[in-house]
Formats: C-alpha cells, sequence, structure tokens
C-alpha cells in the first residue's frame, strides 16, 4: 500500500499533463455508462479530473496526499469532499452512495469491488475500469462483482465493468 501511494505521490505534479487526454476518454464512456447522481463516489480520484464533470455533490477518495491537493485546487468547493484513505477501505457506512466511480485503480486494489459494492445503495451502480494490459484479471473482477456487465470500447485504454447492485 505504502509503494503505490508513493509512486503516485511522486506523480501528482504532472499527472494532468500526463494522462488528461487518455483519462477523458475513458470519462466520456464511464459517464454514459453510469450517469451521476448525488452523492456520487469516486474511488482512486487522483487529481480529481473525474470529479470536475460530475456536476453533482460527491466524494472522492485518494491514498495519495499530493494527488488529493492536485484534486483540492480544481476548486469544487461546496460540491465535493476529499478523503485520504484506501480504496480497498472505504471509510463510508454501507449503503451509502447512489454511484461509485473507481477508473484505473482495481489493478492496484483488489479488494475495490466489494468495497464499491459494500458502499453502493441497493439498487445502485457502479463502473470501475481496468487498464488493457491487465486483462487477464477481469475473469476474477466479474466474478466478484457478480451483476456486471462489460463495455470494450474501441481505442480505450481500459475495458469498462459496470457493477449494479440489487
Amino acid at each position: 500500500m505504502e509503494k503505490v501511494s508513493l509512486s503516485y505521490d511522486l506523480l501528482a505534479e504532472g499527472y494532468d499533463e500526463l494522462y488528461r487526454e487518455e483519462q477523458e476518454a475513458k470519462y466520456r464512456v464511464v459517464l454514459a455508462a453510469v450517469p451521476p447522481e448525488e452523492p456520487a463516489l469516486d474511488a482512486g480520484c487522483g487529481t480529481g479530473l473525474l470529479l470536475e464533470k460530475l456536476h453533482c455533490y460527491a466524494v472522492g477518495v485518494d491514498l495519495s496526499l499530493p494527488m488529493l491537493l492536485a484534486a483540492k485546487r480544481r476548486g469544487r468547493g461546496e460540491l465535493a469532499d476529499l478523503v485520504c484513505a484506501h480504496a480497498e477501505l472505504l471509510p463510508f457506512r454501507s449503503c451509502s452512495f447512489p454511484v461509485a466511480y473507481s477508473v484505473t485503480v482495481v489493478h492496484e486494489a483488489p479488494g475495490l469491488i466489494g468495497e464499491v459494492k459494500r458502499v453502493l445503495r441497493r439498487g445502485g451502480r457502479g463502473v470501475v475500469t481496468l487498464l488493457r494490459k491487465k486483462a487477464e484479471l477481469l475473469p476474477e473482477i466479474l466474478e466478484q462483482a457478480g451483476a456486471a456487465s462489460v463495455v470494450d470500447e474501441p481505442g480505450l485504454k481500459d475495458v469498462v465493468v459496470v457493477l449494479s447492485k440489487s
């Protein structure tokens, strides 16, 4: 956990410059699959690029304090709360969110699916994306996800898994 945090701490300053375009392509697909609803959760929010697109109250969680500081500088003010925590140990009550997003995090946090499902309300929906180069993890993720569908968008660097909680 500490090793992952340190690597993202070091990336924080230049993350948007390096990955904005790639991440925004993912966000278009993710938000089309599961439109935002208040309150939304972004587990592994990084610099807050997705939070910026939600246009509703949201909670961003990240393990890296420098990433969260970058997210705070985006100035969402009262529309976002930021929490420093691990995505596998979300500090929220069960059934807290109608929607949850986690983009390009699950390969670093295998327990993420269970946590996202735990914090989703009944009838809630979540989206988890997985780097294509880590696609060997997809069967395990789908098994953990239970009720899920896969959105395989050509040209996207991630595979998108849409979860639902009954």
